[in-house]
């Protein structure tokens, strides 16, 4: 499937703190770990070209604990709250923007006391 045309439209809140993962009233966005959620922008949901909205509730860890790899393009831009990456003990707030390549190691992460809301883009290699 192909991107779709859109135009500028809001999207829904996250879900609130503590929500289960499996919980229908999160609709539409979708669990990818405990407190962490996306919301699918453009794409397809299971696939790794996809534009999305992820929340990390505040100081949610992600369930990696070692560096993270992908084998696809990863563009992230905070626009909320921020994440540490616990590998090299550095936080990044809103505007902090990554560019990664397939391969490269980040994270894992813990959202901040605010959480984190970011942008993210996923691109075939």
């Amino acid at each position: 499937m192909s991107f779709q045309q859109k135009e500028f439209s809001g999207f829904p809140a996250p879900p609130p703190v503590g929500t289960p993962t499996d919980s229908s009233d999160a609709q539409p966005w979708y669990s990818i770990g405990p407190g962490i959620w996306e919301l699918l922008l453009n794409g397809e949901k299971d696939s790794h070209h996809k534009s999305v909205l992820q929340w990390f509730e505040p100081d949610q860890k992600s369930p990696q604990t070692e560096p993270i790899t992908h084998s696809y393009v990863e563009e992230v831009c905070f626009l909320q709250g921020g994440l540490r990456d616990l590998t090299l003990n550095q936080e990044w707030g809103p505007g902090a923007y990554a560019y990664r390549r397939p391969g490269m190691g980040h994270g894992p992460y813990q959202a901040s006391e605010r959480g984190c809301l970011e942008f993210v883009k996923l691109s075939p290699a």
